[in-house]
């Protein structure tokens, strides 16, 4: 059940939309949290303690947006931005989930420009996390909190980066 409404709450944000205002120009002016990496080159690698709990956070508050959008209150592109903000400050920043957040919102704003359906959007995203779970055994440095690409990694039905 719990997948099935995650993978709606996606469905929902890649879906076409109408207008988009400049989505890849917003700044966020929050501070930012540092971010623990583990290891260079160790095989003793650990998530941290609050990464599956991020993730269901996250989670919930995609679900939360996704009901927001379904209500008309805000477009796929603005839920998007906000959930972003919600996982910059649940988990800060780190390499993994910031290059997912981006391919993400650029699925998103494509998707709502109606340049590209719901189901390239979901290749487009299932593709780069196919690419992180190539890179992720070899990466030096690793970063302990990559929830939002595990949330990604939950929706699509993936093996999440451990």
């Amino acid at each position: 059940m719990k997948k099935t409404l995650a993978l709606c709450v996606v469905a929902a944000f890649l879906g076409g939309c109408s207008s988009v205002k400049n989505p890849l120009t917003a700044k966020n002016n929050k501070e930012v949290k540092p971010v623990q990496v583990v290891g260079t080159g160790s095989n003793e690698f650990h998530l941290a303690s609050s990464h599956w709990s991020d993730v269901a956070r996250i989670r919930d508050e995609a679900t939360r947006l996704s009901f927001q959008v379904s209500q008309g209150s805000m477009t796929k592109v603005q839920a998007a931005q906000l959930l972003d903000q919600f996982r910059i400050a649940q988990v800060g920043h780190n390499m993994v989930d910031d290059d997912m957040y981006a391919i993400y919102l650029r699925s998103v704003v494509e998707s709502q420009q109606g340049s590209i359906d719901t189901a390239q959007s979901k290749a487009y995203i299932q593709n780069a996390l196919s690419g992180w779970q190539q890179r992720w055994p070899v990466m030096r440095s690793k970063p302990a909190n990559p929830a939002f690409t595990n949330f990604l990694m939950e929706v699509m039905n993936m093996k999440p980066l451990q």
